[in-house]
């Protein structure tokens, strides 16, 4: 299901006619908060609105919500839920939030947060930044909404026009819709954790590039033997400066460029980390 047929009525019919929609926030009993054009509003009765005094609520629930995007089907989204979000057809990553069951398989069992992460499919690799990146190992360094992903996706379709290249994606939102991505002749892996992609996507497509996001601590085994084959990676990762990133992870020394992202619109800064 796409985000517009999931969403309640009194959302989707006021935003519907916006270009720039980039996320969306519900929350039980509180007012609906938009991201568009990287600044937040509220929603009111007569559209967007900076103030509280009339803001709208959902006339749906959380619970309500994640049922019909989920073709009332939860069970079958369940490990995706356990890890606290889920990806629509269009590649809109629902971040979840409520009461869970803990154990080795937390299940919720009842949601009350909901985050519409909304993709777009923009431009943002100049051709300088791209042979840049393309001497080495990249990693896209930024925090939380910072264009992570935005990016990642950009730089895959680029590289994708002279390289082979394989994309490990997790959530389904880098390259989440081939037909709304065009010159996009990348390889995809979906659904499937980094150690699988690293190994038997490596084996199976011989890529010469490896693209995924949000990589951590954890991936740094499956990372080192991917590059060991010869093949190069770009990923991403949480910080807000290269510092974050060499201080965490181990392997940074097998990177070559940083892209560092800050605000939202802001531009990507090239970080050499040769001499790092």
């Amino acid at each position: 299901m796409k985000m517009w047929e999931c969403l309640p009525f009194v959302i989707s019919d006021r935003l519907r006619c916006h270009k720039d929609v980039r996320e969306i926030r519900i929350r039980d009993g509180k007012p609906i908060q938009v991201n568009i054009g990287g600044k937040w509003y509220k929603l009111g009765q007569k559209g967007l609105q900076t103030f509280e005094v009339g803001a709208i609520t959902s006339d749906e629930s959380c619970d309500e919500i994640v049922r019909k995007a989920c073709n009332h089907s939860v069970y079958a989204y369940e490990k995706m839920l356990a890890k606290g979000f889920f990806t629509l057809e269009d590649g809109v990553r629902v971040g979840v939030c409520g009461e869970v069951c803990g154990g080795a398989e937390p299940i919720f069992r009842q949601y009350t947060s909901l985050c519409f992460r909304i993709p777009h499919p923009l431009e943002v690799v100049e051709p300088e930044m791209l042979s840049s990146c393309e001497a080495g190992n990249v990693v896209v360094i930024g925090p939380p909404g910072s264009g992570k992903t935005t990016f990642l996706r950009d730089l895959a379709i680029k590289l994708s026009n002279k390289y082979n290249v394989l994309v490990e994606d997790e959530r389904g939102e880098i390259l989440y819709d081939s037909v709304s991505l065009p010159n996009n002749n990348c390889d995809v892996l979906k659904w499937c954790d980094k150690k699988y992609a690293f190994e038997v996507g490596v084996r199976s497509m011989s890529p010469n590039w490896l693209v995924c996001d949000e990589i951590l601590v954890e991936d740094e085994p499956c990372i080192r033997n991917a590059t060991n084959s010869g093949v190069k990676l770009a990923c991403s990762v949480h910080g807000s400066g290269v510092s974050d990133f060499l201080n965490k992870f181990a392997v940074g020394n097998i990177f070559t460029t940083a892209i560092v992202l800050g605000t939202v619109g802001d531009k990507p800064k090239v970080v050499s980390l040769q001499h790092a």
